[in-house]
């Protein structure tokens, strides 16, 4: 089978010396970077490098005209109304943050100070940057923090989940993409419901985003959020889409310099729209490396990356199955056969820990995830305490796959005993 990526050589990792055999299979964790972006952020810290929406000269108009413009495209990118709905932050954490401690929380403490019960839904499948928030609050206001179980397809249990939102519930925060099981949730169907029932609603996206395709008005969420690095942009930059007027009903997470109007000893008066979430510098690089991997994708087409995507995953998951001592984490399912697009496979092997496979993968060049992903009760919920996970980016082959195939075999014959 002849699946060779055309875009690999626009990845610097993969033409130095310094990781010769890489065999990159960790994408759902990080992205690798292309030239493209590593170039434009390059540029930016020697030759344009100044704070945004705060100097008075021409070098920091051009980086707030800059960081503006990027708002507007991410805006354009995920189907937003208007670039008002779209805050920058750190990444998925710190936008899953604003919104628990900016929207929720100030919910919490008046239902708090009126007897009334409250309670938050997310779902089995959540890593642990869309639950620990939630279960703080849920254990300091006395709220109940309530699970939706998933099917036996890895996605959420639309009919329980229905039973679990009522009136009392203060948000829905859910995972449109499984980072361990790879399965994408209904999200259209399920802000419906939960629209239905009157409870706002979170969609993270960190695995979905790499795919393109996002449109929040279309899910018609109240919040998306995701990472620049999930979609071969730079750590350390993040998107919170709010909808509608939502920004401005909600107070500041964090506090300092420009996100005032006016500052006294006694009080303060907040601006209002998403810069209120945006206190201090920007990380303008990150934002820069943002807007350019956007490009990028754009330019070699989002179609026909996801196409060649899906055919290296149905490679991958095809040639998993040959091997006698897989064990993917899901069952198959009614049909007799199991989900061969997605882009990341988390599995078991008979007889060797994961740990010990990812070692001795590695001593191949062979890089994937093992251990809990950062999911630990969506493992012990499937009864397991780790997995093996390999997740595919554009860079990767079939020469890839097949080595990770040869790996894992040189695995089992040293250590199944």
């Amino acid at each position: 089978m002849s699946i060779v990526s055309p875009w690999k050589q626009d990845f610097p990792v993969y033409l130095s010396h310094a990781h010769p055999n890489l065999c990159y299979l960790d994408s759902a964790a990080t992205c690798l970077t292309p030239k493209h972006v590593a170039d434009a952020v390059f540029h930016y810290q020697c030759y344009a490098h100044a704070n945004s929406h705060k100097g008075l000269y021409q070098l920091s108009a051009n980086v707030t005209e800059r960081v503006e413009q990027a708002r507007a495209k991410v805006a354009d990118f995920i189907g937003a109304s208007s670039e008002q709905n779209i805050s920058f932050n750190h990444g998925t954490t710190d936008a899953i943050n604003i919104v628990a401690y900016s929207f929720v929380e100030p919910l919490l403490i008046n239902a708090s100070s009126t007897g009334d019960s409250s309670n938050i839904v997310i779902s089995a499948a959540e890593h642990h940057a869309n639950l620990l928030p939630w279960q703080r609050l849920a254990l300091q206001y006395g709220a109940e923090l309530r699970v939706a179980p998933l099917n036996d397809e890895g996605v959420i249990n639309l009919a329980e989940l229905s039973e679990l939102l009522d009136s009392n519930t203060l948000i829905l925060a859910i995972t449109h993409t499984s980072n361990v099981l790879g399965r994408q949730n209904p999200v259209e169907q399920i802000c419906r419901i939960a629209r239905s029932k009157g409870v706002p609603t979170l969609i993270d996206g960190a695995q979905a985003i790499a795919k393109g395709g996002i449109n929040v008005n279309a899910i018609d969420c109240d919040f998306y959020v995701f990472s620049a690095h999930k979609i071969y942009g730079p750590t350390g930059c993040g998107v919170l889409y709010a909808k509608g007027q939502l920004f401005d009903q909600m107070r500041p997470y964090q506090l300092g310099g420009g996100i005032i109007e006016s500052v006294t000893y006694e009080r303060s008066r907040y601006v209002s729209g998403p810069l209120k979430f945006e206190p201090g510098s920007h990380n303008v690089a990150a934002i820069i490396g943002l807007i350019e991997a956007l490009d990028y994708m754009a330019d070699i087409s989002w179609h026909d990356v996801n196409q060649y995507i899906d055919n290296l995953a149905a490679y991958m998951h095809s040639a998993l199955e040959s091997l006698p001592f897989y064990q993917p984490l899901l069952r198959r399912n009614d049909a007799g056969t199991v989900n061969k697009s997605s882009s990341l496979v988390s599995f078991q092997t008979k007889k060797v820990h994961c740990h010990d496979v990812a070692s001795l993968l590695d001593n191949e060049g062979v890089a994937i995830r093992a251990g809990h992903h950062c999911a630990q009760p969506l493992h012990q919920t499937l009864g397991v305490n780790a997995s093996i996970r390999a997740s595919l980016g554009l860079y990767n082959d079939v020469s890839d796959i097949d080595r990770l195939i040869e790996g894992l075999k040189t695995a089992h014959k040293m250590m199944a005993l």
